[in-house]
């Protein structure tokens, strides 16, 4: 490996790490919520509903939105029209929050770790802050996206691991199983067109808005 693909694999490894100290961990993006009504409860469901948000809301609207906000990176006005999009499909007030929650603290982490101003402001939310910065460190696009899903997956996983509770290798399994699932997903995602792009996710939305009133919860709304 060369010594630029090796910096790259770590500035990947760094953005990618739970370490990062942006709050990431203190939400369940939902999961908190499908488990208290039943839909998730052992392996097995944890492996159908992560499939499906791999399935419906990466591969359909995420993935393909963070492709075209790292390659938009350097244009101001393709950038912008993304960012609105993407800030536009945090359906709940609760989902809004937490993306702009993480996006202060990553504008954070930049500040104070790579000595410069943030060039996104933290309203535009999580995914558009984190595409422009890896647009920058010209990280490679395909390994952005492979990053960005492990990310989301492995936090939902550590949710649910958490609270159904499951035992950590039944989480290691879970995890495992995905990520034979992740390489297809973002060849799927890279190749979609811009009408194709597409949102539509009420189920996600709804357990994401039922969570702020759920009676016991171990996960920030």
């Amino acid at each position: 490996m060369s010594i630029t693909n090796a910096s790259q694999l770590l500035s990947l490894l760094t953005l990618s790490s739970t370490a990062l100290p942006i709050g990431a961990y203190c939400y369940s993006q939902g999961v908190e919520s499908a488990i208290e009504k039943g839909m998730v409860h052992d392996e097995a469901s944890c492996v159908s509903y992560f499939q499906e948000v791999l399935e419906m809301l990466l591969v359909r609207f995420e993935l393909p939105v963070l492709k075209r906000l790292v390659e938009s990176f350097d244009n101001p006005e393709q950038f912008q029209y993304w960012a609105e999009l993407y800030r536009a499909s945090r359906e709940s007030k609760e989902l809004l929050a937490e993306s702009q929650q993480l996006a202060f603290s990553l504008n954070a982490w930049i500040r104070d770790v790579l000595k410069q101003p943030p060039s996104v402001k933290k309203q535009l939310g999580f995914v558009p802050v984190y595409a422009h910065l890896c647009g920058e460190l010209g990280l490679d696009l395909a390994d952005v996206l492979t990053a960005y899903s492990f990310t989301v997956l492995e936090n939902q996983v550590l949710a649910a691991v958490k609270t159904i509770p499951l035992g950590q290798m039944s989480g290691q399994r879970i995890i495992w199983q995905l990520h034979q699932e992740i390489p297809e997903a973002v060849q799927a995602a890279l190749i979609l067109e811009d009408y194709e792009i597409s949102s539509a996710l009420p189920q996600y939305a709804i357990l994401s808005m039922s969570h702020e009133t759920q009676y016991s919860r171990l996960f920030r709304s």
